[in-house]
């Protein structure tokens, strides 16, 4: 529910834009909005699901989201209603985005748990895309753009708030059978101070941004090089396409592997994709190497929430993750006028493109430098082991 208006969003940017005599900068201004104070939100929003549970949150989080389309539907003006609708909207998504069901469904699975996440944080969204994106079409063109944003506005409210508050819950016994070299929960404070959170952080920010970054000009970059429109959108859905199945085959490999290579690897497919790319103007060539870069992709924004709890417990999950979440919602908000800034000043790709396979080439290694995932310890029970973990996952 709560990628429902990202999912609408470019159906009703048209409509809403020659409605309000917008040009087609104005209306994104939102996007921008919500990342930034979702980032800033996120830790402190996953800290308050670590206390006091996941429904209340979450709710409150859907409740936001539907009155801040609600308010969508009454602008006239990029005024005071715009900005408080933004506010809202990125207010929700840091209630009811990812950080808050990390804890929650790690609680229920163990064996399967990269899988579950997969599922629910990608998968799920990616479903919410396929089905809201025409629907929100069909609205548009029988009741309106304001009236559709009021309807979809009160299935967030009713349909989501009330699933949240009726079926979400913590499996109080789950989650104690995870391995990992963090044998009790460790808070946000202890994991801050270790190597480990920052080279998953700065892994995870540093790949998705690049990538995400990429995506946003991979029909730019190709048409530059000659390549038919029609062409560049196929490549461009190839590399979405293989997003699904790098979120199932890169949560099956996780599940199943102590060793942090295997995930490393996934970390390095986008860099031969991009070799691919770069190589050749040949189709095949093309969407094979965009198929490789969707697999990582995936793979890098997908298996950050499992790695959290691999490595620091669920005690704190929401808030660790929320700390991730923060650092990559940053770094994909930038990528892409990076790159863009990029291409202004050098008059093509050649440069911007190379910082991205050097962002990502940081990103595998500082995954590969993770420690290995070791049989469940036995928890802590004085004060002394509590530190001697920290000194073990440092």
């Amino acid at each position: 529910m709560s990628a429902v208006f990202m999912s609408s969003f470019p159906v009703f940017l048209e409509p809403v834009s020659r409605d309000l005599a917008w040009g087609r900068a104005v209306l994104p201004q939102i996007i921008t909005v919500i990342s930034l104070s979702a980032a800033v939100l996120m830790p402190l929003c996953g800290r308050l699901v670590d206390r006091i549970g996941v429904r209340i949150p979450v709710a409150l989080g859907l409740i936001l989201v539907a009155s801040g389309m609600g308010l969508l539907s009454l602008i006239r003006s990029n005024g005071a209603v715009f900005w408080v609708a933004a506010l809202l909207l990125g207010a929700g998504a840091a209630l009811s985005g990812p950080p808050a069901f990390v804890g929650v469904v790690s609680s229920w699975f163990d064996k399967n748990r990269a899988l579950a996440l997969g599922c629910v944080l990608s998968i799920a969204p990616m479903c919410s895309q396929a089905v809201v994106a025409p629907l929100a079409q069909h609205l548009i063109a029988t009741v309106g753009w304001r009236t559709s944003y009021q309807m979809l506005a009160l299935v967030v409210s009713v349909v989501g708030a009330a699933t949240a508050l009726l079926f979400l819950r913590r499996n109080s016994a789950g989650g104690s059978e995870m391995p990992g070299p963090q044998p009790v929960d460790v808070t946000a404070g202890q994991a801050l101070r270790t190597r480990t959170f920052w080279q998953l952080a700065i892994a995870s920010a540093l790949a998705s941004g690049a990538l995400i970054g990429f995506s946003v000009h991979v029909v730019s970059w190709l048409t530059g090089r000659s390549v038919a429109p029609a062409q560049a959108a196929l490549v461009l859905s190839a590399l979405f396409l293989s997003g699904v199945a790098g979120t199932f085959l890169s949560s099956y490999v996780a599940d199943r592997s102590r060793s942090i290579r295997p995930i490393q690897i996934f970390y390095a497919l986008p860099l031969a994709g991009l070799g691919l790319m770069a190589a050749s103007n040949a189709l095949p060539t093309m969407v094979l190497g965009a198929a490789l870069v969707g697999l990582g992709m995936s793979a890098v924004t997908g298996l950050a929430p499992f790695l959290v709890t691999r490595y620091f417990g669920l005690g704190a999950s929401a808030e660790i993750f929320g700390i991730v979440m923060a650092m990559s919602m940053a770094s994909i908000g930038l990528a892409p006028l990076l790159i863009g800034l990029g291409f202004d000043r050098t008059g093509g790709y050649v440069l911007p493109l190379a910082l991205t396979a050097l962002a990502v080439a940081i990103a595998t290694i500082a995954i590969g430098l993770l420690p290995r995932a070791n049989a469940p310890a036995r928890p802590a029970h004085d004060d002394h082991g509590l530190s001697i973990v920290a000194e073990r996952v440092s």
